[in-house]
C-alpha cells in the first residue's frame, strides 16, 4: 500500500465519521424541533405558527452547539453563531414565504 493510498483511507474514514456525527446531530435536531412544537402547542396552548417559530430557534441553536462541539470539535464563536443564525433565518423565511404563497393560492 502506498503512502498516498493510506492517507486517502485515513481522510475518508475521518470524513465518513464526521458525516455520521453530522447526521446524528441532524436527527437529534429534528427530534428537538418536533418535541418542542408538540410541547408548546399541546401543553402550553401556543398557536402552531408561533410554536413552530420558537421551536426552530431552539433547534437551530442546539444544532449549532452540538455540531460545533461534537461533530467538528471546535470552540464556541459568537461570529460563527451569528453567521449560522443568519443563514438559518434566511432558510426559515424562504420556507414560510413558500407556505404563505401556497396558502394564498388555495383561497
Amino acid at each position: 500500500m502506498t503512502i498516498m493510498r493510506a492517507a486517502m483511507m485515513i481522510v475518508s474514514k475521518e470524513l465518513f465519521l464526521k458525516f455520521i456525527k453530522y447526521s446524528v446531530v441532524g436527527c437529534i435536531s429534528v427530534l428537538i424541533y418536533f418535541l418542542s412544537v408538540f410541547v408548546l402547542v399541546e401543553l402550553f396552548d401556543i398557536g402552531p405558527i408561533f410554536a413552530s417559530t420558537l421551536s426552530f430557534i431552539i433547534m437551530t441553536y442546539i444544532s449549532f452547539l452540538l455540531n460545533k462541539k461534537y461533530t467538528f470539535g471546535s470552540d464556541f464563536s459568537y461570529n460563527q453563531l451569528l453567521r449560522f443564525l443568519i443563514v438559518s433565518a434566511i432558510g426559515f423565511t424562504l420556507r414560510h414565504l413558500n407556505l404563505f404563497v401556497r396558502k394564498l393560492r388555495m383561497i
